[in-house]
């Protein structure tokens, strides 16, 4: 999961900037989320804002907002990482 953060979501929402209030490399910042509310909902990725974003659910809402999408694999990886509990 780290690399997946690393390479993909921590530009904007890492240690030197956190784009939407959102920071991703310390689970409590991505559990608390960010103006859109918590990220990460642990055990339900389902209710997980971070996945429902990544993973294209809506069109006009995508993240990351320019360049290459998050593959199907990488989607995956996070969805099981949240469904474990993060």
């Amino acid at each position: 999961v780290k690399p997946i953060l690393a390479a993909r979501c921590l530009k904007c929402h890492g240690p030197d900037k956190q784009k939407g209030g959102l920071r991703l490399d310390r689970r409590a910042d991505a559990l608390n989320g960010g103006d859109s509310g918590p990220a990460l909902t642990p055990g339900k990725p389902a209710d997980s804002l971070l996945l429902k974003l990544v993973g294209g659910d809506d069109p006009d809402r995508v993240m990351p907002p320019s360049g290459d999408r998050l593959t199907p694999a990488q989607v995956a990886t996070l969805r099981a990482w949240v469904e474990q509990g993060t």
